[in-house]
C-alpha cells in the first residue's frame, strides 16, 4: 500500500510539473504574440508560487502596463522591484513611476524617482522633475483655466482620438477603433479591441458633429490605419499604418507591431493615390504620428528608431526640393527616456506634443514649445484640467487660440479614449512676431543686431540677438495690446523703433531696416611736428542744407560728426573750415561718394604762422599753369590764386613772397626772366583782388633752386623723368612776415 501511495504521489508530482511547463509555454506564446490581455491571466497564476521567476513577474507587470490596467500594473511592478531590487532595470522603475502617477500616488512616485536616479544619474525624467518640486500644486493652481466638455457626438464606447480639422474647419478626421470596416471586423489580440480606422464627420458647431463615415477604402487595411494629418492645402495625407512583423528573438518567434508612415496625394478630382511609403520606414522600428508645418517644409513625427533617448522620441525631417531629408532627433530639449508622442504643429509653428517624461500629473501630458532658430524653448505644460493623471494627447487648436480639441482616456468619458472640446480663459499660446534685420540702404542682412519688443509705453518687455540669418522671433502672450519692435547695431547703424500694428493669430512678420550710421572722423596735426593740435575750431557745412555745425578738436586732435540720412551711392558734399590762433586758417571742400564703409576718415595738417612756411603746402594749391612761353593768368591758375587771396584776407598782417621756379631746360637767363614775369603776374592778380601791394612780392628764381638733382645746363645731360622735372616747376608762397 505504501509503495502504491508513493507511486501515485510521484505520478501526481510529474503531472503537475508537466502542467506548469505547458502553462509557462502558453503564457510566453501569448506574450510573444502580443496578446497581453490573455497573457496577463497566465502570468498571474505563474507568480503565485513561493518562488516566482523574475521574468514572469516582469512580464505580468508589462502585460498589465500594455493594456493600460495601471491599477493592477502598480502592485505587479512593486512586487517585482521589492523581490528583485538588485536586478531591477531602469525601464522597470520608469514604468512603475508612471503607474503611481496614473494612480495619483505622487509621494510614492517621488521615492521611485530617487531609485531611478540611483540607476542612472543623468536620467532626464528625474532632472525634469527636480526642476519643479511642487509640480502637482503648480499645475492645478488654476482649475478654472479651462472648461472641458466631452464631444459626445463623435465618441463611442470604444476609442476616438487625434482630431484633424479640414475644409475651412467645417469637417474633422479622427481615428477610432469602433467596430470597423476592415476584413471580418478583426480584433487586436493586444487588448481584444478592434483595429483602428480613420473616420470623417461634418461639424455643425463646437460640440455637434454628424454624418460620420469611414475614410476612403484607399486608407483602410486589415490592421491599424490612423491617425492622419493633412498638408495646409489639404492635398496631401500623411497616414500612420501598422504592420505585423514576425521576428526570431533568442530563438523564439515573436510578433512585432511596427508603425509606418505613408503619404497619399489627391488628384484634381479629389481621389487619393495609393499610399507611398515614407523613405525612412523600417521593419526594425516604428515611425508615424506625423504633423507638417504650414509651409510644408518640416515634418515632426514619433519613432523608436535606434539612437533615441527613450521609449519613443520626436524627430524632424526637412523637405528640401521635394525630398524628405534624414530624420533628426529633437534632442534633450524635447525628448526623455519616457514616451514623447502625438506631435501637432499649429499654423504659427508652435509645436504641441504629449509626454510622460516630465513633471506632469500622470500618463501622457500635453506640452507646447516654440521652435526658434533651430532651437526649442523649454516645453510648457498646458496645465489642469486639460492635463490629468490619465493620457492626454492628440491636440488641435483653433485660430482663436482659446478653443480646440484633444483626446483623453480620463474617467467619465464614453469610451476608452474620447475627444474633448476645451475653452480657455486666456489665449492658450501667444502669437509670434518674427522677422529679419537688414540694411535699409542695400538690403543686406545685419546678423549681429539686437531686437527688442516694447509695450505701448515703449518700455522693453523682452530682447533677443538675431541669429546668423539675421532672424528674430518673440512670443507675445497678449495679442490684444499694442507693441513696438526695435533693433540696434550701434557700431554702424542708427537704432530704429517701429510700431508692430494689429496682431493676428499665428506668426506675424515685421522686418526692420536700419539706416547706416556714417561717421566722420577728422584728425588734425601740426604740419611741421606731426603732433595733434587741440582746440582747432572746425566749422562743418553740409552743402545740401548750408547749415553750419561747429566743433573743437580734443587732445588727440580729433573731432567727429554723424552724417544722417545717407546711404551707399549718395553724394556727400561739404566744406570744413579749420581755425586756430597762430595757425594759418584753412578751408577745404569735399565731394565724397558714400560706399558700404560707414567711417569717413579725414586727415588734415595745419601750418603755423612762421617765417618761411609755404602756404601752398598747407592749403593744397594745385600747380599753376601758364601757356607756353607766356605769363598771363589762365582761368585754372586764377582759381588756385584765389585760395591765396582768401588766406591773406583771413590773416591781414601776413606778407608773403610769391616765388616762381622752373626746371633746368632752356637757358638760365631765359628761365629767370620767364619765372620772374610769371611771379609778378601772379602777384599782380592777387593785388587785383584787394590785397595791399606791400603784402606780396613776386620773384622769379628760374632753375636756381631745384629740389632734386635734375640739372641740365651746358654739357650736363639730365636723365630725369618728366615727373621729376615737373617737381621743379612750382610756385611757392613763403611767409615773410606776420
Amino acid at each position: 500500500m505504501k509503495q502504491l501511495l508513493l507511486l501515485l504521489t510521484l505520478a501526481l508530482f510529474t503531472t503537475t510539473i508537466q502542467s506548469q511547463s505547458l502553462f509557462q509555454k502558453k503564457a510566453d506564446q501569448l506574450y510573444n504574440e502580443l496578446s497581453y490581455l490573455a497573457a496577463a491571466d497566465y502570468y498571474k497564476s505563474l507568480v503565485k508560487t513561493d518562488s516566482p521567476t523574475e521574468e514572469n513577474m516582469r512580464r505580468l507587470a508589462i502585460s498589465y502596463f500594455k493594456i493600460y490596467d495601471f491599477v493592477k500594473a502598480e502592485p505587479a511592478y512593486k512586487n517585482l522591484i521589492d523581490k528583485f531590487s538588485a536586478t531591477t532595470t531602469e525601464s522597470d522603475l520608469i514604468n512603475y513611476l508612471q503607474c503611481l502617477k496614473y494612480n495619483q500616488k505622487y509621494t510614492e512616485a517621488e521615492n521611485v524617482l530617487k531609485l531611478i536616479e540611483q540607476k542612472h544619474k543623468d536620467n532626464l525624467i528625474t532632472k525634469n522633475h527636480s526642476k519643479k518640486k511642487n509640480y502637482v500644486k503648480e499645475l492645478k493652481k488654476d482649475s478654472a483655466a479651462y472648461k472641458v466638455t466631452n464631444v459626445e457626438s463623435l465618441n463611442t464606447e470604444n476609442a476616438e482620438f487625434g482630431p484633424v480639422f479640414f475644409n475651412k474647419n467645417q469637417a474633422v478626421l479622427f481615428a477610432s477603433n469602433r467596430r470597423n470596416t476592415s476584413a471580418k471586423n478583426k480584433t487586436f489580440a493586444w487588448d481584444d479591441s478592434y483595429f483602428i480606422d480613420v473616420y470623417t464627420s461634418n461639424k455643425k458647431d463646437s460640440l455637434k458633429f454628424e454624418s460620420t463615415m469611414p475614410m476612403a477604402k484607399t486608407v483602410s487595411s486589415t490592421y491599424h490605419d490612423g491617425p492622419v494629418c493633412l498638408s495646409a492645402d489639404e492635398k496631401t495625407v500623411f497616414l500612420t499604418k501598422s504592420n505585423l512583423v514576425v521576428k526570431k528573438v533568442k530563438g523564439v518567434l515573436v510578433n512585432v507591431v511596427n508603425l509606418k508612415l505613408y503619404i497619399l496625394t489627391k488628384d484634381a478630382k479629389g481621389k487619393l493615390s495609393k499610399p507611398e511609403s515614407f523613405p525612412y520606414n523600417s521593419d526594425d522600428y516604428s515611425l508615424g504620428h506625423a504633423t507638417v508645418t504650414k509651409d510644408g517644409k518640416r515634418m515632426y513625427f514619433v519613432s523608436d528608431m535606434p539612437g533615441g533617448l527613450g521609449q519613443t522620441d520626436l524627430y524632424l525631417s526637412e523637405n528640401v526640393n521635394g525630398q524628405w531629408q534624414k530624420p533628426e532627433n529633437l534632442g534633450q530639449a524635447i525628448n526623455t527616456e519616457g514616451r514623447e508622442m502625438f506631435p501637432y504643429v499649429h499654423e504659427d509653428g508652435t509645436l504641441f506634443f504629449s509626454t510622460d517624461g516630465r513633471a506632469g500629473l500622470g500618463g501622457l501630458d500635453l506640452y507646447f514649445t516654440v521652435p526658434a532658430m533651430d532651437a526649442y524653448f523649454e516645453p510648457q505644460s498646458l496645465g489642469y484640467p486639460i492635463n490629468s493623471n490619465f493620457d492626454d494627447f492628440g491636440f488641435a487648436l483653433n485660430n482663436d487660440l482659446k478653443t480646440g480639441y484633444f483626446s483623453s482616456n480620463r474617467t467619465g468619458g464614453k469610451g476608452k479614449d474620447d475627444i474633448y472640446f476645451f475653452r480657455s480663459k486666456e489665449p492658450l499660446i501667444g502669437v509670434t512676431l518674427s522677422g529679419i534685420v537688414f540694411d535699409e540702404s542695400n538690403k543686406e542682412l545685419i546678423p549681429n543686431a539686437w531686437v527688442y519688443i516694447l509695450d505701448n509705453n515703449k518700455l522693453a518687455i523682452d530682447s533677443t540677438k538675431v541669429n546668423e540669418k539675421a532672424e528674430y522671433m518673440f512670443v507675445i502672450n497678449d495679442p490684444s495690446k499694442e507693441y513696438f519692435v526695435g533693433a540696434k547695431e550701434r557700431s554702424k547703424y542708427y537704432d530704429r523703433l517701429v510700431p508692430v500694428g494689429k496682431l493676428q493669430s499665428g506668426d506675424n512678420k515685421k522686418d526692420i531696416g536700419l539706416f547706416p550710421k556714417y561717421k566722420l572722423i577728422c584728425s588734425i596735426k601740426d604740419a611741421k611736428s606731426a603732433t595733434p593740435i587741440e582746440g582747432v575750431k572746425t566749422t562743418f557745412i553740409d552743402k545740401a542744407n548750408n547749415t553750419p555745425k561747429t566743433y573743437s578738436t580734443d587732445k588727440t586732435g580729433t573731432f567727429t560728426d554723424i552724417i544722417r540720412g545717407k546711404k551707399p551711392g549718395d553724394k556727400l558734399q561739404f566744406t570744413i573750415k579749420y581755425e586756430k590762433e597762430s595757425y594759418i586758417t584753412v578751408e577745404r571742400n569735399y565731394d565724397i561718394t558714400l560706399d558700404i564703409n560707414t567711417v569717413i576718415e579725414l586727415k588734415e595738417v595745419l601750418q603755423k604762422l612762421e617765417i618761411g612756411a609755404d602756404i601752398a603746402k598747407v592749403i593744397q594749391i594745385n600747380p599753376i599753369y601758364f601757356d607756353l612761353a607766356k605769363s598771363n593768368i589762365r582761368a585754372d591758375a586764377a582759381k588756385e590764386l584765389d585760395k591765396i587771396v582768401k588766406v591773406m584776407q583771413e590773416n591781414p598782417t601776413m606778407t608773403i613772397e610769391l616765388g616762381s621756379h622752373t626746371d633746368c631746360r632752356s637757358s638760365k637767363a631765359s628761365n629767370v626772366s620767364l619765372s620772374d614775369k610769371r611771379a609778378k603776374s601772379s602777384a599782380a592778380y592777387i593785388v587785383s583782388k584787394g590785397v595791399t601791394k606791400t603784402r606780396i612780392v613776386g620773384k622769379g628764381y628760374g632753375e636756381s633752386k631745384l629740389i632734386n638733382q635734375c640739372e641740365c645746363e651746358g654739357k650736363v645731360v639730365s636723365t630725369c623723368s618728366e615727373e621729376e622735372h615737373q617737381a621743379n616747376r612750382r610756385t611757392e608762397f613763403l611767409i615773410t612776415k606776420f
